[in-house]
């Protein structure tokens, strides 16, 4: 049975990014607490790592969960680099009909975007 716990009693945990991801890899956090329910206690915990947020669809991490969260890994990912901003731009315009993305799936179609960065 999957419990969210808050911060501090995560923090209480030897291994508070074990419990988070035993929290992602539960089958049964349906009949309790929705998957988004799961994605935000993770996305808000201060004991995430990259790690965890790559596992978590797409459209959770940018625009459901703390977006400035994904703002941060965007930049420091992105860059300076406008094809790898517009690679971004592309890759959201998915329909909601389609294969939901994870936000690794997002970062990784990044990567064989040209890296070069705007000279204006």
């Amino acid at each position: 049975m999957v419990r969210l716990l808050d911060d501090d009693e995560l923090g209480t945990h030897p291994d508070p990014a074990a419990v988070l991801q035993s929290w992602l890899d539960s089958p049964a956090t349906g009949d309790i607490f929705s998957r988004s329910e799961v994605y935000r206690a993770v996305v808000t915990s201060r004991y995430r790592t990259l790690e965890h947020l790559r596992q978590i669809p797409a459209e959770e991490v940018l625009a459901r969960h703390e977006p400035e969260v994904a703002l941060k890994i965007l930049l420091e990912h992105c860059g300076r680099s406008t094809g790898r901003w517009e690679a971004l731009a592309t890759a959201m315009t998915f329909d909601y009909d389609d294969e939901k993305l994870t936000f690794g799936q997002l970062l990784d179609s990044l990567e064989g975007a040209p890296a070069q960065a705007r000279t204006s």
